[in-house]
């Protein structure tokens, strides 16, 4: 039962937490949010890891969780340049800088990557490359990113977007690199509703039994679970080097669940290549 959308989504936002995230069916939960459990106005007050968009498309979270810290220890010992794609006002790309890596930083909104140059260094400009435009159409030359981290963005694609944009990550990475993804799953108090008919999809064999339609202004969304992500990068060639669930202990409390809100997975592009065709 997988939704399918005329074009991209219209938002990709790495360190994003977007709150339209309505399933008009099945997450009823989510239509029932008000502004207090969708971060507006005091809840970001209360919750200091949030700062909202200049383009009213949700809140940049300040802090990162395993995966991140995964990506930006890695960063450390790159010797091209990585790509982090959807960085709002850049937090993690400011991570990313201080290893001393060169960074592409992309996202969608102008504004906000010229306020993360404004905010860096002099020395920190010189290896801060920006690249505003969706990330779905970014391409970079063949080899030449050690490293690629796409955070909180993934549940917005659909199926066939998520192949394309994964095949596009191995062949941008050199041997050896690594790709950091994380998404949203269905594991969440705003979703709540709806994991009954996604574990029924998943008993069933669904290929993608996160995807739904109707999400609010996204068009859809597609929740995933680590064994979607690791199907996914495996089957492009990459090997797993880390992947589960990520427990959220920040934001309001009606967001949380069980620890399984999030998940994440570390990919990297073997010495030797064998591209895959099992899809």
């Amino acid at each position: 039962m997988t939704a399918t959308v005329s074009g991209l989504p219209p938002i990709l936002l790495c360190g994003i937490v977007f709150l339209n995230l309505v399933h008009t069916c099945a997450c009823e939960d989510l239509n029932n949010s008000t502004p207090s459990t969708s971060l507006g106005g005091d809840q970001t007050k209360r919750n200091p890891q949030f700062k909202a968009t200049l383009n009213a498309h949700g809140h940049m979270l300040d802090v990162l969780d395993e995966y991140g810290e995964a990506f930006v220890a890695f960063a450390r010992n790159t010797t091209k340049p990585v790509a982090d794609l959807g960085v709002a006002f850049g937090f993690t790309t400011k991570e990313i800088l201080k290893t001393g890596a060169t960074v592409y930083a992309n996202d969608l909104s102008e504004d906000m990557l010229k306020e993360l140059n404004d905010s860096l260094t002099e020395e920190e400009r010189l290896r801060c490359i920006l690249k505003p435009g969706n990330a779905l159409e970014l391409d970079f030359e063949p080899g030449s990113l050690s490293g690629v981290l796409a955070l909180r963005w993934f549940h917005f694609l659909t199926g066939p977007q998520i192949r394309e944009v994964v095949h596009k990550f191995f062949t941008w990475l050199e041997p050896g690199g690594k790709v950091v993804i994380t998404s949203g799953t269905p594991y969440s108090g705003r979703a709540k509703s709806f994991i009954p008919e996604y574990e029924a999809r998943k008993a069933a064999g669904e290929e993608w039994p996160g995807s739904v339609r109707n999400v609010g202004s996204q068009g859809q969304l597609n929740m995933l679970e680590p064994w979607v992500l690791e199907r996914e990068l495996r089957a492009t060639g990459f090997e797993v080097e880390m992947c589960g669930f990520i427990k959220r202990t920040f934001g309001p409390t009606g967001w949380r669940l069980d620890g399984r809100e999030h998940c994440g997975v570390v990919g990297v592009k073997p010495r030797r290549t064998n591209i895959s065709t099992s899809h």
